[in-house]
């Protein structure tokens, strides 16, 4: 089997997650998800909650500390709000995705692992040692999961599903200049719509295996 990473893109609902640990499971490789925001973090010396801000479109409040931090020089008098150079960012959100890109390829090299987002897909796209799955689902399943796992309205869980993909693919379009729910992004693209974790792993592995 020439499959060392299997990267794992989910769209909320879709019980992304069990997958992706069933996958590793089968395979016998490392689980990993949120040890690369705690990696990155410590490598940055900042907090995980700094560096997984990163992963998300910056609030104006950023987007202002960060020019500052770029600007010095920049009169405090351009901002309607000034805010003290004292209080800006050490890196600024673009320096903390570097950090995460570090660790994504840092933990390929190593081989031997699942990652579940963080980009890995993109970020490890040019490695032909890592398959890239997508695991999708229908807004109706989705959402009758979320209602079980979060205990909301259906009402609300679809709304829940519209933020996360709006944001995801805003996210994706904005750092990468890639579709997120591009199908050529990705090696296998699945649902889970009509296929539980353990059948949707077996799927992933089989692919790997013919790698």
């Amino acid at each position: 089997m020439n499959t060392r990473v299997v990267s794992v893109s989910r769209q909320v609902g879709t019980a992304g997650e069990e997958v992706a640990q069933a996958v590793a499971r089968r395979l016998g490789f490392r689980y990993v998800d949120y040890q690369v925001i705690q990696q990155a973090a410590a490598e940055a010396g900042v907090s995980p909650e700094t560096v997984s801000e990163a992963e998300h479109t910056p609030s104006l409040l950023t987007r202002i500390l960060e020019a500052l931090a770029r600007n010095p020089s920049m009169p405090a008098a351009a901002w309607a709000d000034p805010v003290p150079l004292a209080t800006s960012p050490l890196f600024t959100s673009s320096d903390y995705r570097r950090f995460i890109e570090d660790v994504i390829r840092d933990l390929a090299d190593q081989g031997g692992c699942v990652i579940v987002g963080h980009a890995a897909q993109v970020i490890l796209r040019d490695r032909a040692d890592v398959v890239r799955v997508l695991v999708t689902g229908s807004p109706k399943c989705r959402a009758r999961r979320i209602m079980t796992g979060m205990g909301v309205d259906e009402k609300e869980a679809l709304k829940i599903i519209e933020r996360t993909d709006a944001e995801r693919v805003e996210y994706f379009r904005r750092v990468y200049d890639i579709g997120w729910l591009t199908p050529s992004t990705y090696d296998l693209c699945l649902s889970t719509d009509r296929l539980g974790p353990e059948a949707a792993a077996e799927v992933v592995v089989r692919l790997a295996e013919l790698r």
